[in-house]
Protein backbone atom coordinates (compact mmCIF):
# COMPACT_ATOMS: atom_id res chain seq x y z
CA UNK A 1 0.00 0.00 0.00
CA UNK A 2 1.51 3.25 -0.67
CA UNK A 3 3.21 5.47 1.66
CA UNK A 4 4.70 8.63 2.52
CA UNK A 5 8.09 7.19 2.65
CA UNK A 6 9.40 3.65 2.89
CA UNK A 7 11.23 0.57 1.04
CA UNK A 8 9.36 0.63 -2.15
CA UNK A 9 11.69 3.60 -3.17
CA UNK A 10 14.29 1.49 -4.32
CA UNK A 11 17.17 -0.41 -2.45
CA UNK A 12 19.03 2.93 -1.39
CA UNK A 13 15.87 3.96 0.87
CA UNK A 14 15.62 0.14 1.94
CA UNK A 15 18.68 0.28 3.32
CA UNK A 16 17.88 4.00 5.21
CA UNK A 17 14.86 2.26 6.33
CA UNK A 18 16.52 -0.48 7.80
CA UNK A 19 19.23 1.31 9.52
CA UNK A 20 16.15 3.42 11.28
CA UNK A 21 15.10 0.09 12.26
CA UNK A 22 18.42 -0.43 14.03
CA UNK A 23 19.19 2.59 15.36
CA UNK A 24 15.18 2.53 16.79
CA UNK A 25 15.82 -0.86 18.34
CA UNK A 26 19.10 -0.22 19.63
CA UNK A 27 18.11 3.07 21.65
CA UNK A 28 18.31 3.11 25.55
CA UNK A 29 14.77 1.72 26.88
CA UNK A 30 13.71 0.75 23.36
CA UNK A 31 13.40 -3.15 24.85
CA UNK A 32 11.73 -2.07 27.57
CA UNK A 33 9.08 -0.20 26.23
CA UNK A 34 8.63 -3.07 23.48
CA UNK A 35 8.15 -5.63 26.54
CA UNK A 36 5.24 -3.70 27.93
CA UNK A 37 2.45 -4.98 25.52
CA UNK A 38 -1.29 -3.53 25.84
CA UNK A 39 -3.64 -6.04 27.68
CA UNK A 40 -6.11 -5.95 24.65
CA UNK A 41 -2.97 -7.78 22.50
CA UNK A 42 -2.96 -10.31 24.79
CA UNK A 43 -6.28 -10.81 24.58
CA UNK A 44 -7.23 -14.32 22.88
CA UNK A 45 -9.01 -13.90 19.39
CA UNK A 46 -13.13 -13.97 19.77
CA UNK A 47 -14.81 -17.12 18.31
CA UNK A 48 -17.46 -16.50 15.53
CA UNK A 49 -20.50 -18.43 15.75
CA UNK A 50 -19.40 -19.61 11.99
CA UNK A 51 -16.28 -20.23 13.53
CA UNK A 52 -17.75 -22.43 16.16
CA UNK A 53 -20.22 -24.24 14.69
CA UNK A 54 -17.43 -25.06 11.98
CA UNK A 55 -15.34 -26.81 14.47
CA UNK A 56 -18.51 -28.71 15.45
CA UNK A 57 -18.94 -29.43 12.11
CA UNK A 58 -15.47 -31.17 11.39
CA UNK A 59 -15.83 -32.92 14.50
CA UNK A 60 -18.39 -34.98 12.55
CA UNK A 61 -17.64 -37.98 10.31
CA UNK A 62 -19.50 -36.59 7.76
CA UNK A 63 -17.98 -37.43 4.11
CA UNK A 64 -16.95 -34.54 1.72
CA UNK A 65 -20.00 -33.94 -0.06
CA UNK A 66 -22.21 -33.63 3.08
CA UNK A 67 -19.28 -31.47 5.20
CA UNK A 68 -19.66 -28.87 2.03
CA UNK A 69 -23.45 -28.89 2.48
CA UNK A 70 -22.94 -27.88 6.11
CA UNK A 71 -20.46 -25.19 5.28
CA UNK A 72 -22.74 -23.36 2.77
CA UNK A 73 -25.77 -23.88 5.72
CA UNK A 74 -23.23 -22.13 8.28
CA UNK A 75 -22.71 -19.66 5.87
CA UNK A 76 -26.11 -19.10 5.26
CA UNK A 77 -27.08 -18.39 8.63
CA UNK A 78 -27.90 -14.51 9.91
CA UNK A 79 -26.31 -12.86 13.11
CA UNK A 80 -29.54 -14.38 15.33
CA UNK A 81 -28.06 -17.89 14.21
CA UNK A 82 -30.93 -18.37 12.11
CA UNK A 83 -31.72 -19.56 8.50
CA UNK A 84 -33.73 -17.30 7.08
CA UNK A 85 -33.12 -18.81 3.70
CA UNK A 86 -35.84 -20.95 2.30
CA UNK A 87 -33.98 -24.75 1.78
CA UNK A 88 -34.61 -24.43 -1.73
CA UNK A 89 -32.15 -21.08 -2.05
CA UNK A 90 -29.56 -23.52 -0.38
CA UNK A 91 -29.84 -26.44 -2.03
CA UNK A 92 -29.52 -24.60 -4.96
CA UNK A 93 -26.56 -22.61 -3.44
CA UNK A 94 -25.43 -25.76 -2.65
CA UNK A 95 -26.06 -27.79 -6.06
CA UNK A 96 -27.62 -30.31 -3.50
CA UNK A 97 -31.39 -31.57 -3.47
CA UNK A 98 -33.79 -30.36 -0.69
CA UNK A 99 -33.85 -33.40 0.95
CA UNK A 100 -29.79 -33.64 1.47
CA UNK A 101 -29.85 -30.54 2.52
CA UNK A 102 -32.70 -30.74 5.48
CA UNK A 103 -30.43 -34.04 6.37
CA UNK A 104 -27.07 -31.98 7.06
CA UNK A 105 -29.82 -28.96 8.75
CA UNK A 106 -30.60 -31.67 11.22
CA UNK A 107 -27.12 -32.18 12.21
CA UNK A 108 -26.47 -28.88 12.39
CA UNK A 109 -29.36 -27.88 14.98
CA UNK A 110 -28.24 -30.17 17.52
CA UNK A 111 -24.86 -28.39 17.52
CA UNK A 112 -24.01 -25.73 20.26
CA UNK A 113 -25.72 -23.30 21.07
CA UNK A 114 -28.88 -24.90 21.76
CA UNK A 115 -31.58 -23.59 19.07
CA UNK A 116 -29.04 -22.55 16.34
CA UNK A 117 -29.98 -22.85 12.26
CA UNK A 118 -34.07 -22.69 13.40
CA UNK A 119 -35.70 -21.46 10.71
CA UNK A 120 -38.54 -19.57 12.97
CA UNK A 121 -38.60 -18.35 16.63
CA UNK A 122 -40.85 -21.10 16.80
CA UNK A 123 -38.67 -24.09 15.91
CA UNK A 124 -35.53 -22.18 18.19
CA UNK A 125 -37.93 -22.62 20.79
CA UNK A 126 -38.51 -26.18 20.39
CA UNK A 127 -35.52 -27.31 19.67
CA UNK A 128 -33.91 -25.91 22.83
CA UNK A 129 -36.82 -27.64 24.67
CA UNK A 130 -36.48 -31.14 23.33
CA UNK A 131 -32.45 -30.55 24.56
CA UNK A 132 -33.35 -29.96 27.92
CA UNK A 133 -33.66 -32.68 30.77
CA UNK A 134 -37.48 -33.66 30.71
CA UNK A 135 -39.49 -32.20 33.09
CA UNK A 136 -42.84 -32.15 33.92
CA UNK A 137 -43.62 -28.71 32.22
CA UNK A 138 -41.32 -28.89 29.53
CA UNK A 139 -43.79 -30.61 27.24
CA UNK A 140 -46.70 -28.13 28.53
CA UNK A 141 -44.10 -25.49 27.36
CA UNK A 142 -43.79 -27.23 23.87
CA UNK A 143 -47.66 -26.73 23.39
CA UNK A 144 -47.62 -23.48 24.66
CA UNK A 145 -44.85 -22.84 21.89
CA UNK A 146 -46.57 -24.32 18.86
CA UNK A 147 -50.04 -23.44 19.81
CA UNK A 148 -50.42 -19.85 21.86
CA UNK A 149 -46.91 -18.47 21.53
CA UNK A 150 -48.25 -14.98 20.35
CA UNK A 151 -50.40 -15.02 23.59
CA UNK A 152 -47.39 -15.62 25.64
CA UNK A 153 -45.58 -12.24 24.04
CA UNK A 154 -48.92 -10.43 25.40
CA UNK A 155 -48.64 -12.38 28.53
CA UNK A 156 -52.48 -13.34 27.96
CA UNK A 157 -51.76 -17.06 30.45
CA UNK A 158 -55.48 -17.21 31.78
CA UNK A 159 -56.71 -17.84 28.01
CA UNK A 160 -53.39 -20.04 27.16
CA UNK A 161 -55.10 -21.84 30.22
CA UNK A 162 -58.64 -21.90 29.08
CA UNK A 163 -57.40 -23.05 25.76
CA UNK A 164 -55.65 -25.66 27.20
CA UNK A 165 -57.59 -26.51 30.18
CA UNK A 166 -54.55 -27.06 32.49
CA UNK A 167 -54.30 -24.58 35.73
CA UNK A 168 -53.29 -20.93 35.68
CA UNK A 169 -50.09 -22.24 37.80
CA UNK A 170 -49.04 -25.27 34.93
CA UNK A 171 -49.10 -22.60 32.54
CA UNK A 172 -47.19 -19.85 34.71
CA UNK A 173 -44.52 -22.54 35.52
CA UNK A 174 -43.97 -23.64 31.77
CA UNK A 175 -44.27 -19.69 30.58
CA UNK A 176 -41.27 -19.35 32.91
CA UNK A 177 -39.23 -21.99 31.43
CA UNK A 178 -39.67 -20.52 28.03
CA UNK A 179 -39.05 -17.09 28.72
CA UNK A 180 -35.59 -18.23 30.05
CA UNK A 181 -34.95 -19.85 26.72
CA UNK A 182 -32.40 -17.94 24.18
CA UNK A 183 -34.71 -16.45 21.06
CA UNK A 184 -31.71 -15.33 19.78
CA UNK A 185 -28.81 -18.56 19.70
CA UNK A 186 -26.43 -16.29 17.86
CA UNK A 187 -26.06 -13.33 19.83
CA UNK A 188 -24.26 -15.44 22.07
CA UNK A 189 -21.09 -14.80 19.50
CA UNK A 190 -21.97 -11.05 18.41
CA UNK A 191 -18.11 -10.00 17.98
CA UNK A 192 -18.76 -6.51 15.89
CA UNK A 193 -16.35 -3.77 16.55
CA UNK A 194 -17.69 -0.89 18.77
CA UNK A 195 -20.25 1.50 16.48
CA UNK A 196 -17.48 4.08 14.32
CA UNK A 197 -18.28 6.29 11.60
CA UNK A 198 -19.34 5.50 8.52
CA UNK A 199 -17.01 6.47 5.34
CA UNK A 200 -18.89 6.88 2.44
CA UNK A 201 -17.78 4.20 -0.88
CA UNK A 202 -19.52 6.96 -3.41
CA UNK A 203 -21.24 10.32 -3.59
CA UNK A 204 -24.55 11.06 -5.34
CA UNK A 205 -25.82 14.50 -5.32
CA UNK A 206 -27.70 16.76 -7.91
CA UNK A 207 -25.70 19.37 -9.46
CA UNK A 208 -26.37 21.46 -12.28
CA UNK A 209 -29.74 19.65 -12.49
CA UNK A 210 -28.05 16.54 -12.81
CA UNK A 211 -27.29 13.73 -11.05
CA UNK A 212 -23.38 12.98 -10.19
CA UNK A 213 -22.15 10.27 -8.60
CA UNK A 214 -18.34 10.53 -7.63
CA UNK A 215 -16.28 7.21 -6.53
CA UNK A 216 -15.09 7.83 -2.82
CA UNK A 217 -11.90 6.11 -4.28
CA UNK A 218 -9.58 7.76 -1.26
CA UNK A 219 -11.21 5.87 1.20
CA UNK A 220 -9.54 2.82 0.43
CA UNK A 221 -5.65 1.94 0.20
CA UNK A 222 -4.24 2.28 -3.14
CA UNK A 223 -1.75 -0.85 -3.86
CA UNK A 224 0.88 -0.40 -5.76
CA UNK A 225 4.28 -2.89 -7.10
CA UNK A 226 7.60 -2.59 -4.79
CA UNK A 227 9.92 -0.91 -7.30
CA UNK A 228 12.66 -3.21 -5.04
CA UNK A 229 11.36 -6.52 -6.38
CA UNK A 230 11.00 -5.14 -10.00
CA UNK A 231 14.39 -4.11 -10.62
CA UNK A 232 15.29 -7.60 -8.30
CA UNK A 233 13.17 -9.90 -11.10
CA UNK A 234 14.77 -8.41 -14.55
CA UNK A 235 18.70 -8.05 -12.65
CA UNK A 236 18.98 -10.98 -10.51
CA UNK A 237 21.79 -13.56 -12.25
CA UNK A 238 19.35 -16.30 -10.93
CA UNK A 239 17.46 -17.53 -13.30
CA UNK A 240 15.05 -19.19 -10.67
CA UNK A 241 14.74 -16.25 -8.63
CA UNK A 242 13.93 -13.70 -11.60
CA UNK A 243 11.08 -16.42 -12.60
CA UNK A 244 10.11 -16.78 -9.16
CA UNK A 245 9.70 -12.84 -8.92
CA UNK A 246 7.78 -12.33 -12.51
CA UNK A 247 5.49 -14.64 -11.32
CA UNK A 248 4.78 -13.33 -7.98
CA UNK A 249 4.53 -9.47 -10.26
CA UNK A 250 2.02 -11.05 -12.47
CA UNK A 251 0.09 -12.70 -9.55
CA UNK A 252 0.02 -8.98 -7.97
CA UNK A 253 -1.23 -6.92 -10.65
CA UNK A 254 -3.94 -8.97 -11.16
CA UNK A 255 -4.96 -8.64 -7.75
CA UNK A 256 -4.17 -4.76 -8.41
CA UNK A 257 -6.86 -5.17 -11.19
CA UNK A 258 -9.37 -6.89 -9.46
CA UNK A 259 -9.20 -4.89 -6.51
CA UNK A 260 -9.48 -1.74 -9.10
CA UNK A 261 -12.47 -3.38 -10.89
CA UNK A 262 -14.39 -3.96 -8.02
CA UNK A 263 -14.25 -0.38 -6.72
CA UNK A 264 -15.24 0.25 -10.42
CA UNK A 265 -18.54 -2.14 -10.39
CA UNK A 266 -19.40 -0.24 -7.09
CA UNK A 267 -19.60 3.18 -9.18
CA UNK A 268 -21.48 1.58 -11.94
CA UNK A 269 -24.08 0.12 -9.30
CA UNK A 270 -24.48 3.45 -7.85
CA UNK A 271 -24.87 5.25 -11.44
CA UNK A 272 -27.50 2.85 -12.26
CA UNK A 273 -29.27 2.96 -8.50
CA UNK A 274 -28.82 6.68 -9.19
CA UNK A 275 -31.04 6.57 -12.26
CA UNK A 276 -33.44 4.49 -11.16
CA UNK A 277 -34.20 5.96 -8.01
CA UNK A 278 -33.73 9.34 -9.33
CA UNK A 279 -36.97 10.98 -7.89
CA UNK A 280 -35.63 10.10 -4.11
CA UNK A 281 -32.20 12.64 -4.74
CA UNK A 282 -35.25 15.40 -5.59
CA UNK A 283 -37.51 14.57 -3.14
CA UNK A 284 -36.39 12.14 -0.48
CA UNK A 285 -36.81 8.89 1.23
CA UNK A 286 -40.55 9.24 0.91
CA UNK A 287 -40.43 8.88 -3.16
CA UNK A 288 -38.12 5.43 -3.18
CA UNK A 289 -39.40 3.16 -5.72
CA UNK A 290 -40.20 -0.29 -5.84
CA UNK A 291 -36.07 -1.71 -6.93
CA UNK A 292 -34.55 -5.41 -7.16
CA UNK A 293 -31.32 -6.55 -7.49
CA UNK A 294 -32.16 -8.62 -10.96
CA UNK A 295 -33.21 -4.98 -12.17
CA UNK A 296 -29.88 -3.06 -11.48
CA UNK A 297 -28.04 -6.87 -13.03
CA UNK A 298 -29.92 -6.52 -15.86
CA UNK A 299 -28.69 -2.74 -16.39
CA UNK A 300 -24.77 -3.75 -16.07
CA UNK A 301 -25.36 -7.27 -17.98
CA UNK A 302 -24.29 -9.28 -15.04
CA UNK A 303 -25.18 -12.04 -12.99
CA UNK A 304 -27.64 -10.28 -9.53
CA UNK A 305 -25.25 -12.46 -7.17
CA UNK A 306 -22.55 -9.88 -8.26
CA UNK A 307 -24.75 -6.96 -7.50
CA UNK A 308 -25.40 -8.33 -4.17
CA UNK A 309 -21.43 -9.19 -3.30
CA UNK A 310 -20.89 -5.33 -4.63
CA UNK A 311 -23.24 -3.15 -2.26
CA UNK A 312 -22.42 -5.38 0.84
CA UNK A 313 -21.72 -3.15 3.44
CA UNK A 314 -21.10 -0.29 1.01
CA UNK A 315 -22.87 3.25 1.66
CA UNK A 316 -23.85 6.28 -0.05
CA UNK A 317 -23.88 9.78 0.68
CA UNK A 318 -26.62 11.67 -0.40
CA UNK A 319 -28.61 15.33 -0.10
CA UNK A 320 -30.55 13.34 2.44
CA UNK A 321 -27.95 11.28 4.27
CA UNK A 322 -26.02 8.86 4.62
CA UNK A 323 -27.63 5.42 3.32
CA UNK A 324 -26.01 1.69 3.14
CA UNK A 325 -26.88 0.36 -0.64
CA UNK A 326 -29.03 -1.93 0.25
CA UNK A 327 -31.40 0.16 1.22
CA UNK A 328 -32.54 2.10 -1.92
CA UNK A 329 -33.27 -1.89 -3.04
CA UNK A 330 -36.88 -2.72 -1.71
CA UNK A 331 -40.16 -4.60 -3.28
CA UNK A 332 -43.27 -2.00 -2.85
CA UNK A 333 -46.68 -0.92 -3.52
CA UNK A 334 -48.75 0.78 -6.24
CA UNK A 335 -50.54 3.79 -4.64
CA UNK A 336 -54.30 4.78 -5.56
CA UNK A 337 -52.56 7.24 -8.05
CA UNK A 338 -50.74 5.10 -10.00
CA UNK A 339 -47.53 5.51 -8.62
CA UNK A 340 -45.18 2.57 -7.14
CA UNK A 341 -44.20 3.55 -3.45
CA UNK A 342 -41.22 1.33 -2.19
CA UNK A 343 -41.68 -0.95 0.95
CA UNK A 344 -38.84 1.41 2.37
CA UNK A 345 -40.75 4.60 2.26
CA UNK A 346 -44.27 2.61 3.14
CA UNK A 347 -42.45 1.87 6.94
CA UNK A 348 -41.05 5.66 6.93
CA UNK A 349 -44.79 6.78 6.66
CA UNK A 350 -45.64 3.98 9.40
CA UNK A 351 -43.27 5.19 11.41
CA UNK A 352 -44.31 9.08 11.44
CA UNK A 353 -47.92 8.04 12.10
CA UNK A 354 -47.06 5.71 15.53
CA UNK A 355 -44.83 8.84 16.04
CA UNK A 356 -47.92 11.67 16.22
CA UNK A 357 -50.30 9.30 17.71
CA UNK A 358 -52.38 9.83 20.80
CA UNK A 359 -50.08 7.99 23.39
CA UNK A 360 -52.84 7.32 25.57
CA UNK A 361 -55.15 6.05 22.73
CA UNK A 362 -52.49 4.48 20.44
CA UNK A 363 -53.56 3.46 16.76
CA UNK A 364 -54.42 -0.39 16.70
CA UNK A 365 -52.63 -2.11 13.42
CA UNK A 366 -56.06 -1.92 11.69
CA UNK A 367 -56.35 1.86 12.41
CA UNK A 368 -53.19 1.99 10.70
CA UNK A 369 -54.13 0.29 7.83
CA UNK A 370 -56.95 2.60 7.55
CA UNK A 371 -54.87 5.71 7.91
CA UNK A 372 -52.38 4.70 4.97
CA UNK A 373 -55.21 3.61 3.24
CA UNK A 374 -56.31 7.43 3.41
CA UNK A 375 -52.60 8.44 2.28
CA UNK A 376 -53.86 6.16 -1.01
CA UNK A 377 -51.72 3.10 0.22
CA UNK A 378 -53.81 -0.17 0.35
CA UNK A 379 -51.88 -2.72 2.63
CA UNK A 380 -53.18 -5.12 4.87
CA UNK A 381 -53.53 -5.29 8.80
CA UNK A 382 -51.10 -8.48 8.53
CA UNK A 383 -48.17 -6.11 6.96
CA UNK A 384 -48.51 -3.25 9.30
CA UNK A 385 -47.70 -5.83 11.61
CA UNK A 386 -45.24 -7.59 10.23
CA UNK A 387 -43.68 -3.86 9.50
CA UNK A 388 -43.96 -2.74 12.87
CA UNK A 389 -42.30 -5.77 14.18
CA UNK A 390 -39.39 -5.22 11.80
CA UNK A 391 -39.39 -1.67 13.08
CA UNK A 392 -39.14 -3.07 16.38
CA UNK A 393 -42.14 -0.91 17.42
CA UNK A 394 -44.60 -2.71 20.02
CA UNK A 395 -48.36 -3.50 19.70
CA UNK A 396 -51.04 -0.69 20.42
CA UNK A 397 -51.66 -2.41 23.77
CA UNK A 398 -47.76 -2.26 24.89
CA UNK A 399 -47.49 1.28 24.02
CA UNK A 400 -50.71 2.34 25.87
CA UNK A 401 -49.39 0.57 29.19
CA UNK A 402 -45.84 2.36 28.75
CA UNK A 403 -47.91 5.66 28.08
CA UNK A 404 -49.92 4.88 31.55
CA UNK A 405 -46.63 4.51 33.65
Amino acid sequence: MSEPAGPEDGLPGRELWEDYIRVEFHRPGAARETALQSPADLAASPVSLADHLTLQLNLRRLTKEKHRIGMVIIGSLDDGGYLREPVAEVAQSANASGKEVEAILAIIQRFDPPGVAARSLEECLLIQLDQLERRQDSDLAANIVKESLSQVGRSALPGIARELGVRLSQVEKAVALIRSLNPAPGSLFDINPSAAPVIPDVYIGRQHGRIQVLAGRETLPRLKLDSYYQKMAFSSKDVKTSQYLKTKIKEATNLIKDVEQRGAMVTNVARAIAAAQADFFTGGPALLKPLHLEDIASRLGVHPSTISRAVADKYASTPYGIFELRYFFSGGYLTGGGNELAATAVKKQLRQLIAGEDKRRPHSDQKLAGLLKNNSISISRRTVAKYRGEARIPPSWQRKKKAAC
